[in-house]
């Protein structure tokens, strides 16, 4: 099977909520663009129906930007708690986008990745809060992780140095612990039990703020849309890797997160186009 198999099917009669019900929560006073990025990411991606769970004031920001997405908001977000609104409209989640460090993000953070009763991605500050708590967690088969070498260090305890010396030891001992992950950077790693991928896609015009949360989205909309987690993980790194080769091709400075996002869709008509 090719990862363009992979793509959901897309027939004539689909609604949006045949696409994918995705439900992202992050954002602070801090990073409040982060989480509109990953938005941004899973709507180019294909996602029917994204919603955003943050504070009043970035949702505002971010509904100025995207009208598209549905705003959920409650300024004491780390007590939210309605799995019931989870269970009837929710596929799947992406947590951390922006969400900064506290101890009331690992608290939030532990207790999602405890009772959400769907699929799970856990990006950026997610990541730290898992990386503060991780001794009462366990692994989850419906998750995805998706660290750079920093955050796979602190995950795992070591310095990023230990991680890049070896990155295919890094994400299977991670994936050990939790599930699918996503090791990001030079050619990225994907590790799930005993399926392994090499991601060959991506340049360097990838290196840029708030492209891992573009990214975040894209593997969201496909776990949304019907992935099982490794799945998801390689069609997502793959789009975004090629949406990246595509835009070096017009140079690799001066990228901005959201035209990798907007190339994401050109990356996927191409692919299902057969090219």
């Amino acid at each position: 099977m090719s990862v363009r198999d992979l793509l959901p099917p897309r027939p004539d009669e689909m609604h949006k909520g045949n696409r994918g019900r995705l439900l992202i929560a992050g954002g602070s006073v801090r990073y409040p663009g982060a989480p509109a990025l990953s938005a941004l990411g899973a709507l180019r991606s294909g996602a029917g129906v994204v919603t955003m769970l943050s504070i009043q004031s970035v949702c505002a920001l971010c509904a100025a930007r995207i009208p598209e997405v549905i705003y959920c908001f409650d300024d004491d977000l780390f007590r939210w708690k309605d799995t019931a609104f989870a269970q009837k409209n929710i596929d799947a989640l992406v947590i951390g986008p922006g969400l900064d460090r506290s101890v009331a993000a690992e608290i939030f953070t532990s207790r999602m990745w405890r009772d959400w009763p769907s699929k799970i991605l856990v990006d950026g500050d997610g990541l730290n809060s898992l990386a503060a708590v991780q001794d009462d967690l366990k692994p989850r088969k419906d998750s995805v992780l998706t660290p750079h070498e920093g955050e796979a260090g602190r995950l795992l305890g070591i310095t990023p140095e230990q991680v890049r010396a070896d990155r295919p030891g890094a994400v299977r001992e991670l994936s050990e612990r939790w599930g699918c992950v996503v090791l990001k950077g030079h050619n990225t790693l994907i590790a799930s039990g005993e399926k392994f991928a090499e991601i060959k896609y991506g340049s360097p015009a990838l290196s840029v703020p708030g492209s891992g949360d573009v990214l975040s989205g894209c593997i969201g909309a496909f776990l949304a849309g019907g992935l099982e987690a490794f799945d998801a993980a390689v069609l997502g790194a793959t789009v975004h890797g090629m949406a990246g080769d595509m835009l070096a091709r017009e140079g690799i400075d001066g990228v901005l997160a959201s035209e990798i996002a907007d190339a994401i869709r050109k990356v996927i008509h191409l692919m299902r186009q057969g090219k």
